[in-house]
């Protein structure tokens, strides 16, 4: 590399790999010969992690040798086309490394390497083969580089419709361990080791949670009889991408729940500052997600719920969405809610029932679109679980609950509002 040649990490944050096009059509038969490519490449970066910097870098985030091999991590190493050098080697032409993913073009139009310094992990399709590569940046990168840079588009790879970790965790899931949606490829490791057995960590590559992710994931694991768990992080971004999560998820299971974990942590963190002790025990102490659904939409309006307008308004915005619930989330949220609102329960109750018919009319006129302001994958089963009298249904369903809130600070110093004072 020449002096006034530009560092690979400022080529990465000039072009990053995201935005670059996903290229022409595969010809016919390119398949087998990019998984072959895949599985040299694989090969490559693992011959390499020894005298490079990831070992060290995974033992202290609680990935041992051990867990290194069994995820076979790699390291792609810090030239401009150290694998496109090796691949030349063995006869492979360029355009098929190109349609590999494994390298690109330059703004000189030369071909580099995808991956340079960085720590790699492969990403495998259902029945096992290589498709893709996540590679992770070291920590002393510049603040331009990205953390993640994942494989683009390929014959064999579509990042919205794979998981990372699936395959790895097929054994785990087919007898039975719950699958926990997670965002980064350590965060999926960490779970899968760390709660053998229990609990199978998978992230989606570089996108936020999708439908074609789920169903994928609902052709290895029996979701209605697992469940599924969320393990974002909890920030805005996180609670959002868990609530995105929800209604994806209750077409399969209404068995959904959330990990709640420590503020500014995701679960790779938990167990390299923590330990694995400490994040199998967060891992067994979850919340229904449906509770983070609701609060949401209630959050909207904390500034004013010493208000009656104010309780009334949120109990507005919020009742279409539970009502749009399965009916085992319901009675559940209609008590938090008379709890959260200073409400009677009558009112909430009333105001859930009757905004029922107004979900399932709009899904009903909007076939396969997302109903305004009322999730479409939740109005959907809400639709599908009262097949003929919905609201008599939902009404069965809320009288068995308690009939009041539960005791509790968030209720207290508001005198309840009786139907008769609030209209809805």
């Amino acid at each position: 590399m020449t002096d006034d040649q530009p560092r690979p990490e400022q080529i990465d944050q000039a072009q990053p790999l995201a935005l670059q096009p996903a290229g022409p059509p595969a010809p016919p038969g390119l398949a087998s010969d990019v998984a072959q490519l895949n599985e040299i490449a694989l090969g490559f970066f693992h011959n390499r992690l020894a005298d490079s910097w990831v070992p060290h870098h995974l033992e202290r985030r609680g990935f041992g040798s051990a867990i290194q091999q069994r995820w076979q991590a790699g390291y792609a190493p810090a030239e401009w086309d150290a694998l496109t050098s090796y691949l030349r080697a063995l006869r492979f032409p360029d355009p098929l490394i190109e349609a590999a993913g494994l390298a690109r073009r330059s703004q000189r139009g030369t071909l580099i390497d995808t991956f340079r310094d960085r720590a790699m992990l492969p990403v495998r399709s259902a029945d096992g083969t290589v498709a893709a590569f996540i590679g992770r940046a070291p920590e002393d990168a510049g603040p331009g580089v990205p953390k993640y840079v994942n494989s683009p588009r390929t014959c064999l790879y579509h990042k919205g419709e794979t998981l990372f970790g699936l395959w790895e965790a097929r054994q785990a899931i087919a007898t039975g361990a719950r699958p926990v949606m997670v965002e980064g490829p350590f965060d999926a490791i960490a779970v899968t080791t760390t709660c053998a057995g229990r609990h199978a960590g998978v992230a989606p590559c570089g996108t936020a949670l999708t439908a074609e992710q789920v169903r994928t994931l609902s052709h290895v694991a029996d979701l209605s009889g697992t469940g599924a768990l969320v393990a974002f992080d909890s920030d805005a971004a996180g609670r959002r991408a868990a609530i995105c999560a929800y209604h994806l998820l209750i077409p399969y299971t209404h068995e959904v729940s959330v990990m709640v974990l420590p503020a500014d942590q995701d679960p790779a963190q938990v167990l390299a500052e923590r330990g694995p002790d400490a994040l199998a025990g967060i891992a067994s102490h979850t919340h229904p997600l449906a509770d983070l659904v609701t609060d949401a939409v209630v959050d909207r309006w904390s500034r004013w719920l010493e208000y009656p307008e104010g309780q009334i308004n949120a109990l507005r915005a919020t009742a279409p969405v539970i009502a749009a619930m399965p009916v085992p989330h319901v009675a559940r949220q209609v008590a938090r809610l008379t709890h959260r609102l200073g409400l009677d329960y009558a009112t909430v109750t009333e105001a859930v029932t009757d905004a029922l018919p107004q979900v399932v009319a709009k899904i009903a006129t909007s076939p396969g679109k997302r109903a305004t302001g009322i999730p479409h994958q939740a109005a959907a089963v809400a639709a599908c679980d009262l097949p003929g009298g919905s609201a008599e249904a939902l009404s069965h369903a809320l009288n068995a609950a308690p009939g009041r809130a539960p005791p509790g600070p968030a209720g207290e110093g508001r005198r309840p509002l009786s139907a008769r004072r609030a209209r809805v």
